[in-house]
């Protein structure tokens, strides 16, 4: 075992451009999409029509950029217009006095969770517009601000580890979280493409039948993939908390311990689709496939939350990806801790257990 961990070792000494390569895309589209800095918001183009007044475009203006997860910048219309029409921005909103339109050029992960932030935000507007007409009263959201700013009850969110002062989605965490999970993929399981390679060759049977036991040749390999990913992933975090500053929330110890439930649930996956190819050349082909489809439905493109076709929910349910989506988000944003992730990792452990023993008995079957 030791000597076939050591050996991949000295393989990835000589040739660390798998590695190298899929940590700086990684570091690439988290900048690209999500940012490097930690207070960045979502962007979302704003104009108003005619019939509302300049004093109410500020007011309503004002509502909007309460957010802390967006800022609407007002445009004029002809030039939003034409922003969404030659695809240089994929949405903008229209402004009316009692409802607003949301001009779409393709579909975007933020504009399900934009559209409904503004529904409820004129939602809001139009019960205070109603209680305002039914009192009567000129002073009526006077009143009700100071009321508000001196409630007699208050109503605080908490989490299993206390109150969280976050919002439900977090553009940059998103980003960082997905294309970490999706590239490191690409990294453990092309890890293993030597077995494939020994298994088009020949030479892994004949490892087989030499006096190293089989259990250790497996060990050797699936150990050295699972130190690769697990020590990416967890490098790519570490850099965006203390370097970039990204917030991760304060339980560290819950994200190392999802990495690790995750990685191997990769690893077992990697074996799995070992079992089913037969040349390094297949596995090359169908690890896009696995890996762009597992991101997709899972979450790491976009927020799962932003899905709602329910045959691919079904699908997400049993993914490593979804869970491992919703473990690291929750722990980021609700502070979660380990306990309150029970079920997540254990149902990534279990993915792993299934496709190593279903991998591991394809394997046997071929040799």
């Amino acid at each position: 075992m030791k000597s076939v961990f050591l050996l991949q070792l000295q393989r990835l000494r000589r040739e660390p451009i798998l590695v190298l390569s899929m940590m700086a895309m990684t570091f690439g589209f988290v900048f690209l999409l999500g940012g490097m800095g930690s207070g960045d918001r979502i962007e979302v183009p704003i104009y108003f029509d005619e019939a509302i007044s300049q004093s109410g475009q500020e007011e309503l203006l004002d509502r909007l950029n309460q957010s802390d997860t967006f800022v609407f910048q007002t445009t004029e219309e002809a030039a939003a217009e034409k922003q969404v029409a030659l695809g240089e921005i994929t949405y903008a909103i229209k402004a009316m006095p009692d409802n607003y339109r949301m001009l779409v050029a393709a579909d975007d992960p933020n504009q399900l969770l934009v559209n409904q932030y503004v529904q409820q935000v004129y939602a809001d507007e139009l019960r205070l517009q109603k209680a305002e007409a039914a009192a009567g009263d000129t002073d009526f959201r006077k009143k009700v601000d100071s009321l508000l700013a001196d409630a007699p009850i208050t109503l605080t969110g908490l989490t299993a580890e206390g109150e969280s002062d976050s919002a439900g989605y977090d553009q940059k965490n998103q980003f960082l979280f997905g294309m970490t999970l999706f590239f490191s993929i690409y990294t453990v399981i092309l890890s293993l493409g030597k077995v494939a390679e020994e298994k088009r060759t020949g030479t892994w049977h004949r490892v087989i039948l030499s006096p190293v036991r089989k259990f250790q040749i497996y060990i050797g390999h699936l150990s050295y993939a699972f130190m690769i990913g697990f020590s990416q992933i967890l490098f790519i975090f570490l850099s965006f908390k203390y370097v970039f500053n990204y917030e991760l929330g304060n339980h560290f110890e819950a994200i190392v311990l999802t990495v690790a439930c995750y990685t191997f649930a990769i690893v077992a996956l990697g074996m799995l689709m070992l079992g089913l190819v037969k040349s390094l050349e297949q596995l090359n082909a169908l690890v896009p496939i696995v890996s762009v489809s597992m991101a997709m439905i899972g979450g790491a493109y976009w927020p799962i939350e932003a899905v709602s076709n329910n045959i691919i929910l079904a699908v997400s349910k049993v993914l490593p990806m979804t869970y491992a989506m919703d473990s690291l988000k929750g722990i980021a944003l609700h502070n979660q801790n380990i306990a309150s992730l029970a079920e997540p990792l254990s149902i990534m452990v279990l993915f792993g257990v299934l496709c190593m023993g279903i991998g591991v008995n394809l394997m046997e079957r071929t040799s």
